[in-house]
């Protein structure tokens, strides 16, 4: 426990000291700016599914740019002015970045629906396998003369099947939905 309480002193420290450092940075605060915009749009790209394209990117990167320049020049604040004035000139690159992030982000929220998708595919078998084996055990039971396992597992296989149905028609639902909503 000691080990990651100096460790995570140790980080809140770098941290004080890169901002005590830097702070009448213009530059500093752009890179900061910058990086929160980049991160919040990507995330509401594509985690919110709004759709902002890089059009939409620049002009809010820029508008947030020139925000901060024209407070910076109300305020005789020169740090705030060229910090705003570096968001408006790095605004392209800015869009590229957020671009970036979102191709990124897209991927790996692909890749954890793939793996849903396959689990969810592997649980779906699994259940089939119990229908078919209650099923079976019917069978077997009803050959020998025992009809009250036979009854009993008939009634279960029939019960699994039901479920098995219903949560393959719930899951059918909402893959039409996704799709309907993404398009």
């Amino acid at each position: 426990m000691t080990k990651i309480k100096k460790a995570v002193t140790k980080f809140f420290q770098t941290i004080a000291a890169t901002f005590k450092a830097n702070y009448t940075k213009a530059s500093y605060w752009a890179q900061i700016i910058g990086s929160v915009l980049v991160i919040g749009l990507a995330v509401a790209t594509v985690f919110f599914n709004d759709r902002i394209d890089t059009n939409m990117v620049l002009l809010i990167i820029t508008g947030v740019g020139s925000l901060l320049a024209f407070w910076g020049v109300i305020t005789d604040n020169s740090i705030l002015e060229d910090t705003g004035n570096t968001i408006k000139t790095k605004a392209n690159t800015l869009a590229s970045a957020e671009q970036v992030v979102v191709e990124a982000l897209s991927e790996a929220q692909a890749k954890i629906e793939v793996a849903s998708s396959a689990a969810a595919s592997q649980a779906e078998a699994q259940a089939s396998q119990a229908v078919v084996a209650a099923y079976s055990q019917a069978a077997s039971a009803a050959a020998v003369g025992d009809t009250v396992t036979a009854s009993s597992a008939a009634t279960l296989a029939s019960s699994l099947a039901a479920n098995l149905d219903s949560n393959a028609q719930s899951v059918t639902e909402t893959t039409s939905e996704s799709a309907s909503q993404a398009g």
